[in-house]
């Protein structure tokens, strides 16, 4: 197994495992505040998969993201540049999404379209490793550090926030 190969295992078990966490949600779950700094689980799920978009489509490929190429934030009524990274905490808990469903379109593009590309990739990850990219705020990494760091580990830290969030409301946190 090369990196390539074990990405595409972690990101699709990152998807998946997101997916099963937002699948029922209401409205309100989607959008509680508990105490504190934190965010929503909407916010939490549109920053990344708007990073991931930046990453896939940017970043990697020199391209618009999907997020404008399909207007998504105009169709969802959301900002359109920013991705969540750095915003103020009384603009993040103002963030709210409408229309779950609509919005989850979005994210199973940008899945399967970074899933496509990383399925894609026949060596192993070399050309992404020689290569450098900027990741705004963290600076310059090789292109497979970025699939790996920004895509990949942070989401899935991001993971552990919505099955905390999903505990509080008395629902299941990880779907093992």
């Amino acid at each position: 197994m090369n990196i390539i190969d074990f990405f595409n295992l972690e990101q699709k078990r990152l998807h998946s495992w997101m997916r099963v966490s937002v699948n029922d949600l209401t409205p309100q779950e989607w959008h509680y505040q508990g105490q504190g700094k934190g965010n929503s689980i909407a916010f939490i799920v549109w920053h990344c998969v708007r990073t991931e978009d930046n990453i896939l489509r940017f970043i990697l490929q020199g391209r618009p993201p999907i997020w404008n190429e399909g207007k998504w934030h105009e169709r969802l009524g959301l900002p359109p540049r920013v991705q969540g990274t750095g915003m103020p905490t009384e603009e993040a808990h103002q963030f709210h999404i409408a229309d779950a469903g609509l919005f989850m379109q979005y994210v199973e593009e940008v899945w399967r379209e970074f899933e496509e590309y990383t399925a894609s990739i026949s060596d192993g990850g070399a050309e992404l490793s020689a290569r450098t990219v900027t990741v705004k705020p963290l600076g310059s990494m090789s292109a497979i550090q970025a699939i790996g760091q920004v895509c990949i580990t942070h989401c899935y830290i991001h993971l552990g926030e919505i099955a905390y969030i999903l505990g509080e409301l008395g629902k299941q946190g990880l779907p093992y």
